[in-house]
């Protein structure tokens, strides 16, 4: 059984760019009483094992400290994917429509051993983390049609600069939001 909801879509969708090494040490309890758990790390098992990047690890979460620390175990030199979702905007329109909008950051960055690097350094650092991370949003625009999550897309995303001392990483974060009608709402059991 797939897992389906928003953040596991959203997990599986962004899991296809880095290696199959980098999602697995997210895994670290192997087997859970949490529900889904289990379900969700046999629906990686079960992803074809392209390389749609050469991003080497994978974290996923909102937790400050848990990715602070997942990253500080990535070796200097390696680069990874870092999700991270945010608030749900909830709002009324004007027809009484419920409508929501999930804060979402993608970011690709390096891990460095020290911020000693040189200017022409840093320089390579975003250039390589800005190609790879426009890719990712390209791939994410071609298939808007082929993912649930993806068909309510905004359609402006903001791309900046990270620069994170506390994780000794430097890269480049995309800003979108996830928009629709009723997305998380719960269904009326009186219909």
């Amino acid at each position: 059984m797939k897992p389906n909801n928003i953040i596991t879509d959203l997990f599986l969708f962004f899991a296809r760019f880095p290696r199959h090494e980098g999602i697995y040490s997210m895994f670290n309890v192997g087997t859970s009483s949490v529900p889904g758990y289990n379900e969700l790390r046999q629906a990686v098992d079960e992803m074809p094992q392209r390389n749609l990047t050469k991003i080497k690890h994978y974290i996923f979460g909102s937790d400050f400290e848990a990715v602070r620390t997942r990253v500080n175990n990535i070796p200097a030199g390696d680069d990874y994917l870092f999700v991270d979702f945010g608030e749900i905007d909830c709002a009324t329109d004007g027809v009484n429509r419920k409508t929501d909008a999930l804060r979402l950051a993608a970011t690709v960055a390096y891990r460095l051993k020290d911020f000693s690097i040189d200017l022409v350094e840093q320089s390579l650092v975003f250039s390589h983390a800005l190609s790879t991370l426009t890719g990712i949003r390209r791939m994410m625009i071609d298939e808007q049609c082929q993912h649930p999550w993806l068909k309510n897309l905004s359609k402006k995303h903001e791309l900046a600069p990270f620069v994170s001392p506390e994780m000794s990483s430097m890269g480049w974060t995309m800003y979108f939001n996830r928009e629709g009608f009723d997305t998380f709402g719960v269904k009326d059991s009186r219909r």
